[in-house]
């Protein structure tokens, strides 16, 4: 269930943005003490229940993880890197790129940031990174490239396949969309019907509104479906499932992340991974396939 990818082997990525307090401040401007404390739930009881499952079952995860997490709760994230899991890039205060339109210098202060906090707080130079609210602007995968990271997993442009983001995209108006060069950057597709939040969560804000409350056995059906889905029809497809501590850290949701643990087990073509060896491994098929040393071809 974990190590390289056989031939025609799927890949389950269990990934957990570890925001605490960072996404209600950063992303929804939030400073009173109760709205607050449910992201410091992620920090102190939900990440140490999410890392027990974990361990229980030997599986491998990615943790996308703001620099403020990093500055706030150093103890659960040099714990994470402590287990084996890998630690990834979310933002400083869980900003998103498009905080930076127009300003790719500030885009850039806002990456070195977060990497200064990772490296500080654990020690880890996070090869991948995940925009808070996925989304990007028009000079993130650029920025991203030459700052060193190897993926990102924030757009969706497909579902079980990896693929390189663009640059130079340009979203006309007329006569068509114009699609701009493939760069380094291997892409891990996200999905919203693969997240936690929106199905758990109750938001209202002028940027976010989730109020679903949903139970487990709705989401367990989703997931468990396209997990089947992706067994049966995408062989050595990823899917890549995102959660949040303060989320599924809840005591019945935890139990949700168990199933799907379950669920996946039963199939003997799948493995769990990180993301940075999904990357990796796609970035080598790629190699091969064009005959070439590096790069995407």
């Amino acid at each position: 269930m974990t190590g390289s990818a056989a031939p025609g082997q799927g890949s389950i990525c269990l990934t957990f943005d570890f925001d605490t307090m960072a996404s209600w401040m950063g992303s929804f401007g939030a400073a009173t003490p109760g709205i607050l404390s449910r992201g410091e739930f992620g920090g102190r009881v939900g990440i140490y229940r999410v890392l027990d499952v974990l361990n229980r079952y030997a599986v491998p995860a990615t943790f996308f993880v703001p620099g403020y997490t990093a500055d706030s709760f150093p103890e659960a994230v040099k714990e994470v890197v402590e287990r084996g899991h890998e630690v990834g890039h979310h933002g400083y205060l869980h900003e998103s790129p498009t905080n930076y339109l127009g300003d790719p210098d500030g885009e850039r202060a806002m990456y070195q940031k977060g990497i200064e906090a990772l490296q500080r707080v654990a020690g880890v130079r996070p090869a991948g990174y995940r925009s808070p609210g996925w989304d990007l602007t028009e000079n993130s995968i650029r920025l991203l490239q030459e700052l060193g990271f190897q993926y990102d997993s924030s757009l969706a442009a497909d579902d079980y396949n990896c693929y390189f983001a663009r640059t130079g995209d340009v979203p006309r108006l007329d006569g068509g969309f114009q699609f701009g060069q493939p760069s380094e950057i291997v892409e891990i597709p996200v999905s919203w019907s693969w997240c936690d939040f929106p199905q758990f969560e109750l938001v209202s804000s002028a940027y976010f509104n989730a109020n679903t409350l949903a139970s487990p056995s709705k989401v367990f059906e989703i997931w468990a479906s396209d997990i089947d889905y992706m067994v049966e029809r995408v062989p050595g497809g990823v899917l890549d499932l995102t959660m949040h501590p303060q989320v599924i850290g809840r005591g019945h949701r935890i139990k949700l992340l168990e199933q799907v643990i379950d669920h996946c087990r039963q199939y003997p073509s799948l493995r769990f991974a990180r993301m940075s060896e999904v990357a990796e491994e796609f970035r080598a098929r790629a190699r091969r396939a064009s005959g070439q040393a590096d790069g995407p071809g």
